[in-house]
């Protein structure tokens, strides 16, 4: 950490040298990283290189704000930005800990491009299927003995969804078998997107549909198991062709089933309602 406070008076020298009236460059001159911004930064590369690992605890306000050189408002700043990104939590009356929660870190920030771009459910749809027929190719490529396993039975729970008497069971079968084939790809980065958009999509139904009981949702189930089916069996195998083409049946009967139905495809991930359900769906992301 010592290095940490060289670089960054390092970077306020250079930062002052560098700095011009906009005459002598025709524009004007770049605007200086705020102090916490510094901090943050220099702690996010510490944290993602794991010279802090998880669960280590981080020296107290006093300690950081004297090897930073910097005030302890500027430190306070500076770890409220970083339990923003997921990267620590503060532990009152414990202290503040390493927390690398890369999940929810890219959640919360695909929950605020989706609202701030106005993205609509069916885009949503779009992307997620790009995503999961990538997802079920590797998953042809790459799945083990135990993936397929765990896809199998995946798939099986579904086949008998309607012995399934607990609302909250349903979803979690229904997600489980999209997980999966999702884990199977043995790709962090597209596990980590599709979760995501699997959580979103997942979530917004629910609360769009809300008083379509238990009946409803093992009916939706079975409507779709004949595409699960197939495509564990694409991804049995082993060929990415055959996968993916029965990936793409399962989401075309999806995008058909928001299509037809106006409270789906009409939804507003930017209403009061759902930015508050979102909030919290991201916050789950949270270990």
């Amino acid at each position: 950490m010592t290095e940490d406070i060289k670089s960054l008076s390092v970077m306020r020298t250079q930062n002052l040298k560098n700095t011009r009236t906009p005459s002598q460059y025709g524009k004007p001159p770049r605007r200086r990283l705020k102090l916490a911004d510094e901090i943050v930064e220099s702690m996010r590369q510490d944290i993602v290189a794991r010279r802090l690992q998880h669960g280590e605890r981080l020296p107290s306000e006093n300690e950081l704000s004297e090897r930073y050189g910097v005030s302890q408002p500027t430190i306070r700043e500076a770890t409220r930005a970083l339990e923003t990104l997921g990267l620590i939590v503060v532990v009152h009356g414990s202290g503040t800990f390493v927390r690398s929660e890369g999940e929810y870190g890219l959640a919360s920030a695909l929950q605020t491009l989706l609202q701030l771009e106005s993205v609509s459910i069916m885009e949503v749809i779009s992307v997620r299927q790009v995503l999961g027929r990538h997802s079920v190719e590797l998953a042809a490529s790459n799945a083990t003995d135990e993936d397929l396993e765990s896809i199998a039975q995946a798939c099986d729970q579904l086949k008998r969804i309607e012995d399934t008497k607990d609302l909250e069971q349903v979803f979690s079968h229904i997600i489980g078998f999209q997980r999966a084939l999702s884990v199977a790809s043995h790709s962090p980065l597209l596990q980590s997107l599709e979760l995501f958009l699997l959580a979103l999509l997942h979530e917004v139904q629910v609360t769009s549909l809300a008083g379509r009981g238990l009946k409803f949702w093992r009916s939706r189930a079975l409507e779709f198991q004949v595409y699960r089916v197939a495509i564990l069996e694409g991804v049995r195998s082993g060929d990415p062709v055959k996968a993916g083409r029965a990936m793409d049946r399962y989401f075309k009967a999806q995008r058909e089933r928001f299509e037809k139905d106006k409270k789906l495809r009409t939804i507003d991930l930017t209403s009061p309602g759902l930015i508050n359900i979102v909030s919290d769906m991201v916050r789950q992301f949270r270990k």
